[in-house]
């Protein structure tokens, strides 16, 4: 084939040469599945699914039903990822609300214990020289 009849079954879909494009996807799904183990989130696998599907489109571009398959797989995909973003924050919003309310009572509960001791303080004081003050009544009378 002339370079001319080339450009002519060039992939609309994907505009990068399949060479560069496979590397781009091993890399991606390398990082992508490092990340998936480390961090147990499963919008980085998802992830990988869909960078690695787009490799279809190297071999059916000019197959229009396979493409149209292909983009509904493809925005299930990143909606499965935007649905876990979403749930991951809102979980961790709910851990950091939990976390600071223990902090708060935790908090509560220190100053109720030191008001105690201060009171505690205060009575062990106040007896202590009330012996005292009784025993020189005593030897008054």
């Amino acid at each position: 084939m002339t370079e001319i009849e080339q450009v002519g079954l060039q992939n609309v879909y994907t505009p990068l040469p399949l060479e560069l494009h496979i590397l781009f996807s091993v890399f991606a799904t390398i990082v992508l599945m490092i990340q998936f183990f480390r961090k147990k989130r499963v919008c980085y696998l998802l992830s990988t699914l869909a960078i690695d599907a787009t490799l279809i489109t190297h071999f059916a571009f000019e197959n229009k039903r396979v493409i149209l398959v292909l983009e509904i797989i493809e925005l299930l995909l990143v909606a499965g990822c935007i649905i876990d973003i979403v749930a991951a924050y809102v979980k961790r919003k709910k851990e950091t609300r939990s976390e600071k309310e223990q902090e708060s009572l935790l908090e509560e509960q220190q100053k109720d214990r030191e008001k105690r001791e201060i009171i505690s303080d205060k009575d062990i004081l106040d007896k202590a020289f009330d012996s005292e003050l009784n025993d020189l009544d005593d030897r008054e009378n």
